[in-house]
């Protein structure tokens, strides 16, 4: 039988703490030093932010080395199961983002709040489902083997929406 893991620790049990602090001090070095953000907004390259991208990993990273992969090499034996998770997950994200997107051009919205709304809404927020569906069911269940299939699926999907929402701007 697959070792469970045991209830969720500190970190876990007070992460919506952790997340706000994170966004007091955030706004708060905005505010107070804005030579901080400055500073970070001149590392990008082709428009994607390094440290935003280098932070994303370093959330992602922990969760994603706590899946058994042993089990998804087992799930790649058949295919058809990791079929059956990405292509529903792909459809829903476009079509969740160009509603989104169609909406604010319907409303006359401009494109640096529609790009961002489209996103959002698109957004599975794969992270946190890794994180709960490991510590509710354990790192070898199929809830963690779909998480993390989201996860793979969702982030080059939301880049390719990220370029055609580049692609796109002028016509705001």
């Amino acid at each position: 039988m697959p070792k469970q893991e045991k209830g969720i620790n500190k970190f876990q049990r007070y992460l919506s703490v952790w997340v706000l602090l994170c966004m007091a001090i955030g706004v708060l070095t905005g505010h107070f030093l804005p030579m901080i953000p400055n500073a970070l907004d001149k590392l990008q390259i082709a428009g994607i932010s390094i440290p935003i991208a280098i932070l994303i990993w370093v959330m992602i990273y922990p969760m994603m080395m706590k899946v058994d992969f042993q089990s998804i090499k087992q799930v790649g034996k058949n295919p058809i199961h990791i079929v059956l998770i990405a292509v529903p997950l792909i459809i829903q994200t476009f079509l969740i983002f160009f509603i989104a997107y169609g909406a604010c051009k319907l409303f006359k919205l401009p494109h640096d709040i529609a790009a961002p709304a489209g996103m959002i809404g698109a957004s599975n927020f794969f992270e946190l489902a890794v994180a709960v569906a490991i510590a509710l069911f354990g790192t070898t269940s199929p809830a963690a083997l779909a998480t993390t299939v989201g996860v793979l699926t969702e982030v080059p999907v939301m880049l390719m929406l990220v370029r055609i929402a580049n692609k796109t701007k002028a016509r705001f």
